[in-house]
């Protein structure tokens, strides 16, 4: 590495165990000259570098240490970028606190290829799971990189339905299917319980990337701080289903303040894990109800089973109720006698059917499908 690449991985490796005040020096000092100077000279250019990251600065000022921590990177197949290296991706570009650098493992999606972030509740119900899966799998198959953080729930789920259609599916040489941004080192599996899709995304060909070097075992506070990356990476963010108050709404967040466009998957009324999105949809978020709505806002060409999404979409008390109407109209007392649900669950079951296109009122009264 150049001494410029050796400055920068230096400041990702200062940054790892520290609050990151230092990578303010690249306002002031050219790359290469950042070896030069000591640690205690560091809030001597104004930053407020506290004693532990003026020791570990002072620390990894030396070239043997960096030289063996760079080669331990290479053995452990992990590439580092700098923010100046020609694969380091343009989108985090545009964050006001970009990283020195990232580590990454596998391979990156090309630059022109379409990128979608898929985000939601580790917690998520089972309805939740399906559409998570549903909505990587269909954007997938319509070449779609989908961009996750690996977590359990949906974005795993999110990244196992990109996943499936890879061995069925071709696309041109180069394509990939999901990336994966993780709060620790690239180089560790997070959630332990996720380690089938962690070697699946790597053996599809994907990546696996981290500002966090090999090695560096996540915190609580870093994942807050991943989730700008996941925001950034995508051409906009899809939530599928969270609490009102969640690890979701620090990447809405970041999303919203990058410019992105956020969709929500719209939930059933009173859930707790459908208050997050619905409280999106109220503040202005696309409502998402098939991969047609992201495909369009691409502005890819929509495949013809991606405007079918309504049977895969429903949950089960959905379906009962959607089973009861045909192409003639059904009144609500029909269904009130066709199902056991109250009659305050079917008046809501039918504004969620709504809502999703799958129903709609009859000019004669009643209700009608419009999807089969």
């Amino acid at each position: 590495m150049d001494d410029r690449e050796r400055g920068y991985f230096f400041l990702s490796q200062v940054a790892a165990n520290t609050a990151g005040r230092s990578l303010e020096l690249l306002r002031e000092l050219e790359p290469s000259e950042l070896l030069e100077i000591s640690g205690n000279e560091i809030p001597g250019f104004g930053i407020p570098a506290d004693l532990c990251e003026m020791a570990e600065y002072e620390r990894l000022r030396d070239p043997a240490l960096l030289d063996t921590l760079y080669e331990q990177t290479e053995k452990k197949g992990l590439r580092f970028l700098s923010r100046e290296h020609p694969d380091f991706p343009e989108e985090f570009l545009q964050l006001p606190d970009l990283p020195a650098g990232i580590y990454v493992r596998g391979e990156l999606p090309g630059k022109t290829q379409q990128k979608v972030s898929i985000v939601g509740s580790r917690r998520c119900s089972e309805y939740g799971k399906e559409c998570a899966f549903f909505f990587g799998k269909e954007l997938a198959k319509a070449g779609v990189h989908i961009v996750s953080g690996m977590a359990l729930g949906v974005d795993g789920y999110a990244q196992r339905g990109a996943l499936s259609v890879s061995e069925s599916v071709s696309f041109p040489e180069g394509h990939r299917f999901t990336t994966a941004i993780l709060g620790g080192g690239a180089d560790i599996c997070y959630p332990r319980e996720n380690i089938g899709l962690f070697r699946s995304i790597l053996d599809s060909g994907g990546c696996i990337l981290s500002e966090k070097p090999p090695g560096y075992r996540a915190k609580p506070y870093d994942f807050p701080k991943r989730n700008r990356l996941i925001s950034a990476y995508g051409a906009c963010l899809a939530v599928i289903e969270a609490a009102e108050r969640s690890g979701t709404r620090t990447t809405v967040d970041h999303a919203l303040s990058l410019g992105k466009d956020v969709f929500a998957v719209p939930g059933r009324i009173g859930e707790r894990m459908s208050l997050g999105c619905n409280e999106l949809l109220k503040s202005g978020a696309h409502m998402l109800t098939c991969p047609e709505d992201i495909l369009q806002y691409l502005g890819l060409q929509v495949q013809s089973d991606t405007k079918k999404p309504v049977r895969i979409l429903m949950s089960p008390e959905e379906k009962e109720i959607y089973d009861c109407i045909g192409e003639d109209p059904v009144l609500i007392d029909d269904l009130l006698l066709r199902s056991n649900f109250p009659v305050s669950l079917i008046l809501e079951i039918l504004i969620r059917l709504e809502m999703k296109g799958a129903i709609q009122k009859s000019a004669l009264s009643g209700y009608v499908r419009v999807l089969t």
